[in-house]
């Protein structure tokens, strides 16, 4: 298949280095800066706790050299998505599948959501139905990272702490099953984990709650994973928003289990890890407030469900993002 990974930061580096490392694919990637520049002389490096995996996928910041692709494994941000908008007519063909791999609500979320369900762009992750007019949700799937915490150790090498397990599925349980069950085998037999449940949308809403749990909370905080799994008090706070969170995805239908506590409980694995929100307050990068806090509370709305502390946890947080590009 010839695939493109699209943003190919530490995330999608790491998927792209599994992909190509096979040699069975045809991979290029989007990436930018000096990461690019470093792909394109040296190559790609992905430093796993198995080993290292080394390859030289072809790399540009023009989408249009890339060409048309069978798949297209879409790692930006959230937030950072519309803006590359304009980009996907030259990666993507009538047959392209594309594979969004982003945490919290995505822009195609109203798109198989349910018989009761208008099929339209969610506005707080897609202004103007960017994303749903360039790509179409028809022709979208989605790919849930549960575990890669990676990070960017020098550009053109990409670390990563955990084997990666990755959860894929379509908005609509069924479609594009023959390309996704691929997409698995070739992530599977590079010695990833992937998946394919029979509704992606339960392991985006337990990822979410994670996210919910430990993004905002972090940057409010400075504090990496195991402060905060040790911090007196800080489990309770978490569990709250993971129980709000928990109960606007039942609101729209998500059986979810509560296993909070033993979540919780168990810890992350990764004490010294700093939750991707908080590195990208850290850089002064714009964060996935929306994705992950605006959205379920745009959801919560819609559904009348009280979540009074996540609305809290929004307010802090974005004013602390505001306080800190005036300063």
């Amino acid at each position: 298949m010839r695939i493109a990974v699209v943003g190919a930061g530490a995330v999608g580096g790491a998927l792209a280095g599994y992909l190509a490392a096979t040699g069975r694919h045809d991979v290029s990637l989007l990436a930018r800066g000096a990461h690019l520049a470093a792909i394109r002389e040296r190559g790609l490096t992905v430093q796993t706790p198995t080993g290292t995996l080394s390859s030289r996928p072809r790399a540009s910041d023009d989408a249009g050299d890339l060409g048309h692709q069978d798949m297209a494994i879409v790692t930006v941000k959230g937030h950072g998505l519309p803006a590359l908008a304009p980009s996907f007519p030259a990666l993507c063909g009538p047959e392209t599948l594309v594979v969004a791999a982003q945490n919290g609500i995505p822009w195609w979320y109203l798109y198989g959501a349910g018989d009761d369900v208008t099929a339209e762009p969610l506005e707080v992750v897609d202004p103007g139905g960017a994303l749903w007019a360039a790509i179409g949700p028809e022709s979208v799937a989605a790919c849930v990272i549960e575990v890669l915490p990676a990070r960017i150790v020098e550009p053109g090498i990409v670390a990563h702490s955990a084997m990666p397990v990755l959860a894929f599925g379509a908005p609509r349980p069924g479609d594009h099953a023959e390309k996704l069950a691929a997409l698995a085998g070739a992530f599977n037999a590079a010695g990833a984990t992937a998946r394919l449940p029979a509704d992606i949308r339960i392991p985006l809403w337990s990822k979410l709650m994670l996210n919910m749990a430990v993004g905002p909370t972090s940057v409010l905080t400075g504090a990496t994973m195991g402060a905060m799994e040790q911090a007196p008090g800080m489990a309770a706070v978490q569990g709250r928003l993971m129980r709000e969170c928990l109960a606007v995805a039942r609101a729209w239908g998500i059986d979810l289990p509560d296993d909070v506590d033993e979540r919780l409980g168990r810890g992350s694995g990764v004490p010294g890890h700093k939750p991707s929100m908080l590195q990208d307050f850290e850089a002064g990068r714009s964060m996935e407030i929306d994705p992950i806090v605006t959205a379920v509370l745009e959801l919560a709305r819609r559904r009348g469900v009280p979540v009074p502390t996540i609305e809290t946890l929004w307010a802090l947080t974005a004013l602390k993002e505001r306080a800190a590009r005036a300063g």
